[in-house]
């Protein structure tokens, strides 16, 4: 029996054959993977991304002009990922002392923002009860302005619902109304606007 010995030039085929073939494999195998990973991975990416949005916020505090109070906005330059943090930031300032010899505020300093919600056009706060204390009516009035006017400063055609530990100022829970106290406090409709607030409270 003869056996044929295999020529060096076939063997090279062989081998290169068998070579491309197992890269063609590994080439299928990469674009599989890449396949069923990377849509997933756009889409995660998608979801967090956070976005920053310039938002121009103001704070009100009170200044006599003229011998009347007057609401005194300041704007508050943020770079912020939404409407929410930049209200918060807001307010953040609005409740700080103000060291400003030229303006004030009606506002306990002890006041804290306990929540903040923005839902469309409607922005909803939770005040502590510090909110409630101290002053008189027209302190209280002013105070509502301050927060009112601060609340809609980025959208001021918007709906802003107050309240204080949880509980919304309505007519069956007045600002500062107390059996002890010489007034029944203020009474507030809600949603607050400043058109309706003006007209109620501060019209001249």
């Amino acid at each position: 029996m003869k056996v044929h010995n295999q020529s060096p030039n076939s063997t090279s085929i062989l081998i290169g054959f068998s070579l491309l073939l197992i890269g063609m494999a590994q080439i299928s195998a990469l674009w599989l993977i890449t396949k069923a990973v990377l849509p997933t991975w756009t889409s995660y990416s998608t979801l967090v991304e956070l976005k920053p949005v310039s938002a121009r916020p103001q704070t009100y505090h009170l200044s006599i002009v003229k011998d009347r109070i007057r609401l005194i906005p300041e704007t508050i330059d943020t770079v912020v990922t939404s409407p929410k943090l930049a209200l918060e930031e807001a307010f953040k300032q609005l409740l700080a002392p103000s060291a400003s010899i030229d303006q004030t505020t009606s506002i306990q300093s002890e006041t804290r923002l306990l929540g903040l919600g923005i839902k469309q056009d409607e922005v909803d706060l939770n005040l502590s009860q510090e909110f409630t204390q101290g002053g008189d009516s027209s302190s209280m009035i002013y105070r509502v302005a301050q927060v009112l006017y601060t609340a809609k400063s980025i959208n001021p055609r918007g709906l802003v619902f107050l309240s204080v530990e949880g509980t919304p100022l309505k007519e069956d829970y007045p600002l500062g109304g107390e059996r002890t106290r010489p007034h029944p406090g203020i009474l507030l409709e809600h949603p607050l606007t400043r058109q309706k607030f003006n007209q109620d409270f501060l019209a001249e």
